[in-house]
């Protein structure tokens, strides 16, 4: 009986090794595939994708989205108190009126962050950090902002 390297027991590994091509970022496995992080060290340079994500990344996911839509509501409170947008993409959206402000919001916020959350293994800044860093400063970064918010809320009264 002969082995070959990519199946260390012939009978139980059938098909093709399914480490020697990389998880697609967007598949059919994150519904039903198992792997939530890269096991491998030597797999952690070309395989950067899992099929289900980790805990922490999903509350970071989730933390942020609702602190976005916690920003867009100030937002509209300031604006109505007197104060101006100053991102000319929302400023649009916000002169369009409410409902197409935080629907812009949500849709843009939530879009960034699912693009966050399936490169979160990608190394950025020269390899320096991984995306999966930025998920969670994304939210730290939001309570600064809302904090503001409140501040100017309590300055404008």
């Amino acid at each position: 009986m002969e082995f070959s390297q990519n199946s260390p027991n012939p009978e139980r590994h059938r098909g093709s090794d399914r480490r020697n091509s990389p998880t697609s970022p967007v598949s059919l496995y994150s519904l039903s595939g198992l792997r939530r992080h890269i096991r491998r060290k030597e797999d952690r340079v070309n395989h950067l994708y899992v099929d289900r994500y980790d805990p922490a990344s999903v509350l970071a996911f989730l933390c942020t989205l609702l602190l976005s839509v916690a920003d867009a509501f100030l937002t509209l409170k300031l604006v109505h108190a007197g104060a101006t947008e100053l991102n000319p993409v929302m400023d649009f959206y916000l002169r369009a009126g409410p409902l197409s402000f935080l629907m812009a919001k949500y849709l843009l916020t939530s879009s960034c962050l699912i693009v966050l959350l399936i490169h979160k293994n990608c190394r950025v800044l020269a390899g320096r950090m991984t995306v999966w860093s930025i998920l969670f400063i994304v939210p730290f970064l939001y309570g600064l902002l809302i904090a503001y918010e409140v501040n100017l809320m309590l300055y404008l009264g």
